[in-house]
């Protein structure tokens, strides 16, 4: 087995250690997006919500008044715990993408170093055809 089939195979490995790195990512990405999307729901939620709660020449009762500042209060809570969802996983994303970027790195290096292997045996391969082909050219004069 030449050193470029060696090779070869560790290349295979580290393909599939960075396709498995970039799909893991990928998917925290997603989560990130998601949760993203959700706080920007729940606020604008909130938003118009608070815009409904303005006195429109009506009056109300503190029962009610208590019952919207109460679900206000929800509100917030949903939008804090949202926010410490989307710091955390930021920082997962960002562990994702090193993560990722370590496994690409280590892929190109193989891939730089498989072709050079491939490259040296194709050389090696060549001169050593040209040897052969300038003996037998040799055998061949001094008949």
């Amino acid at each position: 087995m030449t050193r470029s089939q060696r090779i070869k195979t560790i290349v295979r490995l580290s393909e599939r250690k960075e396709r498995t790195a970039a799909r893991e990512f990928a998917e925290v990405q997603r989560t990130l997006n998601d949760y993203k999307e959700r706080l920007n729901q729940l606020q604008n939620y909130r938003n118009e919500y608070l815009g409904y709660l303005k006195p429109h020449g009506q009056r109300q009762s503190i029962k009610g008044m208590r019952e919207h500042q109460a679900f206000i209060l929800q509100i917030n809570e949903g939008i804090r715990v949202l926010t410490e969802q989307i710091t955390m996983q930021e920082a997962m994303n960002f562990r994702e993408r090193d993560k990722w970027l370590k496994e690409k790195q280590q892929l190109d290096t193989m891939e730089n170093i498989f072709e050079r292997f491939s490259k040296t045996e194709r050389q090696v391969a060549a001169l050593r055809e040209q040897n052969q082909l300038d003996e037998l050219s040799q055998r061949q004069t001094v008949k």
